[in-house]
């Protein structure tokens, strides 16, 4: 799925901010799903949406985020990935997680990852890390299952934001 870079922001707002990025995908889902995610926008610290203050939301080019969330214009084909890394200040549950929704001819696949792993969840891998000073967020052989046919799927690439 490819998707333009060409978001802007308001002064002192955190949604459509300034990103740019592809993420690689491998795994047996490519071939319905695609091999790459180009980044069109993000939102940081949107504890009103996510819960956390820690966390990203990622889309696509054509998928807007307001004050309620993530608005697909194309209900056929995006995608919205919500990260959470709380660094050093854990939960007892997981530390980083990711939540990834890739809805491709109107088909969605489901994706998540935890770390440490809990539930049905599998590990995120170590090298999964966002960077809210640096203003990137790192997959780095990143690993997500799909909630309902247990698919893994591997994410390589940076997201950066102004």
């Amino acid at each position: 799925m490819a998707c333009n870079n060409d978001s802007t922001n308001e002064e002192g707002s955190s949604d459509n901010l300034n990103a740019s990025g592809t993420i690689q995908l491998s795994g047996d889902e490519t071939s319905d799903i695609g091999s790459s995610l180009k980044i069109g926008n993000i939102a940081t610290g949107r504890s009103d949406l996510t819960g956390n203050s820690k966390t990203i939301i990622i889309t696509d080019d054509k998928t807007k985020i307001d004050e309620n969330g993530p608005i697909p214009s194309d209900l056929q084909n995006n995608f919205i990935i919500i990260g959470l890394d709380l660094g050093e200040s854990s939960t007892s549950d997981a530390s980083k997680s990711l939540s990834m929704n890739i809805t491709i001819d109107g088909t969605e696949y489901k994706h998540a990852c935890a770390s440490p792993n809990f539930g049905s969840f599998i590990d995120c891998g170590s090298n999964y890390s966002i960077d809210f000073d640096k203003k990137e967020v790192i997959f780095s052989e990143t690993t997500v299952i799909n909630t309902k046919t247990n698919a893994i799927l591997t994410m390589n690439g940076t997201v950066l934001w102004k």
